[in-house]
């Protein structure tokens, strides 16, 4: 199925703070290289490229936006990678197909937290481990930010379908108290897979322009 046909969004992005693009592009250089790939820069105009897009540092923050397709090993390695050599804190954030959206919390390399907003039929992206989602941890990770912990709290708001305290939801309305927005302007209920959007801007992790897009390219193997 072609990315364009698919009716929802579906994007992956990490969010890496303290640390600039160039120190970031740099560690996944790095990375990749160990992985026998290069990195090949493209059309930076090209938006509608399969590739990954850097954006320049702002407020702190370093947004990378992932390729389509949802491997799911190699890239969160590459996150930890630049983590660790930066030894900065960072999140993946995604949205699947408008349904539901999820985050990974990382610090110098290593994983803090995992949460997923909606879990029913589909399962985790995280196997079998928590998803339900610490927001004291994420307010531990980033103390600079004096993040509002109940704010932080109704983001992560883990729920089911099948629980009967959510299955006569009106998703039309936007009275229902189960499904009121956490901040006003946020434009999604708390319930809802947009809150993605909304995560992004509570954190503050809109981003610079775009500064690099580029592809992993396995190396050509050596000639004899």
């Amino acid at each position: 199925m072609l990315w364009g046909t698919l009716m929802g969004t579906f994007e992956r992005t990490n969010l890496f703070y303290g640390v600039d693009h160039e120190q970031v592009y740099a560690a996944l250089e790095e990375f990749w290289h160990q992985e026998e790939h290069t990195l090949q820069a493209v059309n930076i105009n090209d938006v509608n490229r399969d590739a990954y897009a850097l954006q320049e540092q702002r407020d702190d923050w370093t947004v990378l936006k992932w390729t389509r397709g949802w491997e799911w090993d190699l890239r969160r390695r590459a996150q930890l990678h630049v983590s660790r050599t930066l030894d900065c804190p960072g999140l993946l954030v995604f949205i699947y197909d408008d349904d539901f959206w999820g985050c990974e919390l990382f610090d110098r390399g290593t994983v803090i937290d995992q949460f997923q907003q909606e879990t029913y039929v589909r399962g985790s992206f995280f196997g079998d481990l928590p998803c339900q989602g610490r927001p004291d941890l994420l307010l531990a990770a980033f103390p600079a930010l004096d993040l509002d912990p109940e704010h932080a709290r109704a983001y992560l708001t883990h729920y089911s379908i099948d629980d009967p305290a959510y299955e006569d939801i009106d998703w039309e309305n936007e009275h229902d108290p189960r499904n009121q927005p956490v901040r006003p302007g946020d434009g999604f209920g708390r319930l809802e897979g947009g809150v993605y959007w909304a995560f992004k801007n509570f954190l503050g992790a809109s981003g610079g322009p775009v500064w690099r897009r580029f592809t992993t390219d396995p190396q050509a193997p050596p000639t004899n």
